[in-house]
């Protein structure tokens, strides 16, 4: 049939012959290994890519080279890595890399966080983490939340691994970085 804006419009009627099920169940080993899994969610807190400076802390990038390496990296290794962990042993701090920030680093991470967040995000005895896979300097900060599930929340970025310097990690100037994340969009 023709309508207003002149071309044809046709409606179909599909039947659907598939009929779901009333009840879905979930046998007890697939549970355990479900609830043994680190879920990682980025809908809560959209701005934990943003860089900032706070008291010698930096996570501004050198270049576009560098954000499309850390990037790349994190998308591709860090949280393929970081989903395959058992959060039993992340929690005992024996995965390499992943621990609960304590002291002076946890009110360093949490400076930065109300610094990206506003300043109500956190209190002071909120547990902060620190997960990486290890390998190379990039550390994502956040926290976990635990209910039947793990949830890992992404706060921001260490490009650096400044919360905790390496001498390993940290030759570089970079107080002298000032590539963002906001300069890509």
């Amino acid at each position: 049939m023709l309508c207003s804006k002149g071309w044809l419009e046709v409606k179909r009627k599909i039947k659907n012959t598939t009929k779901p099920k009333r009840t879905v169940s979930v046998d007890e080993e697939d549970y355990k290994k479900l609830s043994n899994v680190i879920y990682l969610d980025f809908t809560q807190y959209p701005k934990w890519t943003s860089c900032v400076s706070v008291d010698g802390f930096t996570n501004y990038l050198k270049d576009d080279n560098e954000a499309l390496r850390h990037f790349y990296f994190i998308i591709t290794e860090l949280f393929r890595s970081v989903e395959d962990y058992d959060i039993n042993k992340v929690f005992s701090g024996s995965v390499k890399g992943c621990h609960r920030l304590s002291g002076d680093h946890a009110q360093l991470a949490l400076e930065v966080i109300r610094e990206i967040h506003g300043p109500n995000i956190l209190d002071e005895k909120s547990d902060i983490w620190e997960i990486s896979n290890g390998i190379q300097e990039i550390r994502i900060i956040g926290v976990f939340v635990t209910s039947t599930m793990h949830y890992f929340y992404p706060l921001f970025i260490d490009h650096h691994h400044l919360i905790y310097p390496s001498k390993k990690y940290n030759d570089n100037d970079f107080k002298h970085y000032k590539f963002t994340t906001e300069t890509i969009l």
